[in-house]
């Protein structure tokens, strides 16, 4: 009876409007459940099917595209506009949301697809997979009426991005060495390389420092595998703490590191190394003596190779070392 009474309270042009709404619906939803049967639909399932009557701006929709976000039958307005869902995409996809609808509306792109995040009713955030298109349009080429389907990718998208913090931790693990946890030989090369062209380009200093644990082979010798690595180890944590995020270093091979000095002359590298090897020589290692660090410092020169500035820079390490080690040579 209410709804008869809705009825003859509208003007004869609302009645025809609303019997033209409903044509349209139920065309589409005939069409529908006939290409369900013959099995030609490829979004059945999910959260469903929408529908919406541009005209009037009502949405018909499956509950689960509510239901998925926390609003049973009861929380729904009696006639859900299309803003009931638009309005709760999140601040930084509607933009992008709003302009591709707009771009199919007006007939720029044949179908509307979008990923979004979309807020619950508890406050959480889901995201939905959409895909409409207008299926009728006015002889002026207005929209009628959409049609599309809709589903919930959250776990999806939830499992895509646990794999690709997976692989950027495989990839930044891939890339120090075990021991030390600076980077590995190719590592450091490549961050050398990079460096290096942008120091070129930019035209900016850039310094290298080749360091190495004096007598290591000596160590090795006297207290073993397990001790000798251990004095590496700490070595390297030296250097970390040394450089902190400004600049990179690698195990370049056995006992020799590599630091890489973006935007820094040999003299300030100098210090860098100074302050290392002093650092080095106060430590308490485990093996029963004083553990010292010989490095050589190099500026690099952008008409040489990269190979050419290590060799250059790995002499002055030579050279201090044969000089009685605990040096800096630059």
């Amino acid at each position: 009876m209410k709804e008869h009474k809705e009825y003859e309270e509208l003007t004869k042009e609302e009645l025809l409007l609303k019997v033209q709404s409903l044509d349209r619906l139920n065309k589409e939803l005939l069409l529908t459940f006939q290409k369900s049967e013959r099995l030609e639909f490829g979004w059945t399932g999910n959260l469903g099917q929408w529908f919406w009557d541009f005209t009037t701006n009502e949405v018909t929709f499956n509950p689960l595209k509510a239901e998925a976000i926390g609003y049973m039958k009861e929380d729904l307005p009696e006639k859900v506009p299309y803003e009931f869902f638009t309005d709760k995409v999140h601040p930084d996809d509607k933009d992008g949301v709003m302009q591709l609808m707009m771009d199919h509306l007006k007939g720029e792109i044949p179908v509307w697809e979008v990923k979004y995040r979309i807020q619950a009713k508890d406050g959480s955030w889901k995201v939905y997979q959409d895909r409409g298109k207008v299926t009728e349009r006015d002889e002026n080429g207005r929209p009628l009426f959409l049609t599309g389907i809709v589903f919930d990718i959250t776990q999806e998208e939830l499992e895509r991005e646990q794999l690709v913090v997976k692989n950027k931790t495989l990839a930044t693990q891939m890339k120090r060495d075990a021991l030390t946890s600076l980077y590995t030989r190719s590592a450091i090369i490549v961050e050398l390389v990079k460096h290096s062209n942008r120091a070129k380009k930019q035209e900016q200093p850039m310094s290298i420092i080749v360091l190495s644990v004096d007598n290591y082979a000596k160590i090795e010798d006297d207290f073993g595998i397990m001790l000798s690595e251990e004095v590496l180890k700490v070595t390297g944590q030296v250097i970390i703490s040394s450089i902190q995020d400004r600049y990179v270093a690698g195990r370049y091979r056995d006992s020799v590191f590599v630091i890489v000095l973006e935007n820094t002359e040999k003299e300030e590298a100098g210090i860098l190394a100074e302050i290392i090897k002093q650092t080095v020589l106060e430590t308490v290692f485990e093996v029963s003596r004083h553990v010292s660090v010989s490095a050589g410092v190099s500026t690099y020169h952008p008409d040489e190779t990269i190979s050419e500035l290590i060799q250059r820079t790995a002499q002055k390490l030579v050279a201090a070392q044969k000089n009685g080690g605990n040096q800096v040579v630059l």
